[in-house]
């Protein structure tokens, strides 16, 4: 796989009618949990055998988060809203380059606008899936 420019990595939130680029955010951070549970038990044949952890598939979630410089556009005015509704739920598509596409319902923890008396607005987003996650691996060129 080809290396790619962060700045293709894209959250899109999707507004009425289509999905827009949150195309401010500067950082970008997707994240795969994975909760463990662990059902490791004695050899009741030889109990003085060594244990070895065994594990079974629990709970997934994916999680987002990013921070860039507020641009002011229809995204951000989306996440704005949705943030402020309740439930705080937006439809969101994240695309890693070469790679493929996340897309599920996510809950807007929070989304934070902030600045200094020099410098441009930012913002930032921090989300967590609420169900499925579904990815579509991107088809190699």
């Amino acid at each position: 796989m080809a290396k790619q420019k962060g700045r293709k990595l894209l959250v899109k939130i999707k507004s009425a009618t289509e999905y827009d680029v949150l195309c401010g955010l500067t950082t970008k951070t997707l994240t795969i949990n994975n909760e463990e549970i662990d059902v490791t038990t004695a050899d009741c044949e030889d109990p003085d055998n060594a244990m070895w952890s065994e594990v079974l598939d629990s709970v997934k979630r994916v999680s987002l988060s990013g921070n860039g410089i507020s641009k002011k556009d229809d995204a951000e005015a989306t996440l704005a809203e949705i943030a402020m509704s309740s439930p705080p739920v937006a439809e969101l598509q994240i695309i890693v380059p070469n790679f493929g596409m996340f897309e599920a319902a996510f809950f807007v923890q929070s989304s934070e606008f902030g600045g200094e008396q020099t410098g441009g607005v930012t913002f930032s987003l921090s989300a967590a899936s609420t169900g499925p996650v579904t990815f579509t691996r991107e088809e190699a060129a």
